[in-house]
């Protein structure tokens, strides 16, 4: 890997964890969802400072050439940060149906008790 490409992936991984701090700290993005944004800038500065380890890495798992390797964790990486967005949206769903499931009952509640109130009124 050539001095240019190292520095041009350094200043990259520092620009994407700065980008992420300065979400978590306009209220962004929650803290929690910024963990898997920085493992993965963490993981590109080693491997911009460490390029031999990740060739290496790359021969002893098997892969013909290091870019295949990468290309791999990448699509792997792409795939976690999916599956991590669906477990959210999934989460969020539910939340959102059991909060409007709450509000029906509390206007059925609410409607309910204006009537008995407004009958009781009328008999008088």
């Amino acid at each position: 890997m050539s001095i240019v490409l190292q520095v041009i992936v350094i200043v990259f991984c520092v620009a994407l964890t700065c980008y992420v701090f300065r979400l978590v700290a306009k209220e962004q993005l929650l803290l929690k969802y910024s963990l898997l944004w920085l493992v993965l800038a963490v993981a590109l500065l080693v491997s911009a400072v460490f390029p031999d380890a990740l060739f290496t890495l790359s021969n002893v798992l098997g892969f013909e050439t290091p870019s295949n390797f990468i290309f791999f964790v990448g699509l792997f990486c792409l795939l976690a940060i999916a599956l991590s967005l669906s477990v959210i949206a999934s989460k969020q769903t539910i939340k959102i149906k059991n909060l409007t499931q709450r509000i029906a009952l509390l206007e059925f509640d609410e409607n309910t008790s204006r009537s008995l109130h407004d009958d009781e009124e009328g008999a008088e």
